[in-house]
């Protein structure tokens, strides 16, 4: 994890090369203006819209940082309405947005000090579509009207789609993995109840206690083959014992009824119910 500004640092506003993409800005965009509007709805400012409190996590994820910070530090107990200057707060933060835009464009925080803004324009002109030059352009310039996040969302146009795309991808991934790990967690947990029942040594002071009853029917399926026993469905398969003389026919229902009784027992014995 890393701040905006640590992240995209050296050259200055003059320099064409090592400049970023300008989808990868644009990502950037759609994920900070977002920010803003939720804040902006509930009525509140953000106030730190700054590279250095934008920290970077996984490859182009962004979290504004010290939200709430400056309400704290200059809250003031005598003033009657403290929502008054959210407003004004409000078009501070749009302003901020166009000038972390426009370091990023430059990729370079020299971008924004004022002697710099002209050659920084001229910079994103030759180098980035008019869209992302009105962008900044709409955010520095003050306005007749009091502006809001929602203004810029028709200069983000189809980019917000591609933003949109990348996020559902990137969560049928992760949906595609947690369901791998819940199947190994149901299977662990199969293999670790029967673990606790196979060729136990004894229990309840019965050597062959493993080896009757419930207990033989699952040993004889452990050695046959890992199915679908929590499922209890009703195939039938055939259990041979080690010395291939007794064969026995069993559904997975039959299975599940061994399974879930020995379990309890040996739960039972655990808790000092027996």
């Amino acid at each position: 994890m890393c701040s905006l500004a640590g992240q995209h640092e050296p050259p200055p506003p003059r320099q064409h090369a090592g400049l970023l993409p300008e989808s990868l800005i644009w990502a950037y965009i759609v994920q900070l203006s977002s920010a803003l509007r939720t804040i902006h709805t509930a009525g509140l400012a953000c106030r730190v819209m700054d590279p250095s409190k934008i920290l970077i996590t996984g490859k182009t994820r962004l979290r504004v940082n010290c939200v709430g910070v400056f309400d704290v530090l200059t809250f003031d107990s005598s003033q009657t309405n403290h929502l008054a200057l959210m407003p004004q707060y409000q078009q501070a933060d749009l302003v901020s947005l166009g000038k972390v835009v426009l370091a990023l464009a430059c990729n370079s925080l020299a971008g924004i000090q004022r002697e710099n803004l002209q050659k920084a324009m001229e910079l994103v002109s030759i180098n980035y579509s008019s869209d992302l030059k009105n962008l900044i352009l709409y955010l520095l310039t003050e306005q007749s009207r009091p502006r809001s996040v929602n203004d810029i969302m028709p200069m983000i146009g189809a980019r917000f789609y591609t933003q949109l795309d990348a996020s559902q991808m990137r969560n049928d991934v992760i949906e595609e993995d947690l369901a791998k790990e819940v199947q190994n967690g149901r299977l662990f947990r199969l293999l670790a109840k029967l673990g606790t029942i196979n060729e136990r040594p004894e229990f309840q002071k019965d050597p062959t206690w493993s080896e009757t009853g419930d207990r033989y029917l699952l040993k004889l399926f452990r050695d046959h083959l890992f199915h679908q026993l929590d499922a209890g469905v009703p195939e039938k398969m055939s259990l041979v014992s080690r010395d291939e003389k007794s064969v026995l026919v069993v559904t997975y229902s039959d299975l599940k009824r061994c399974f879930d009784s020995t379990f309890q027992e040996l739960q039972a014995a655990a808790s000092g119910s027996l």
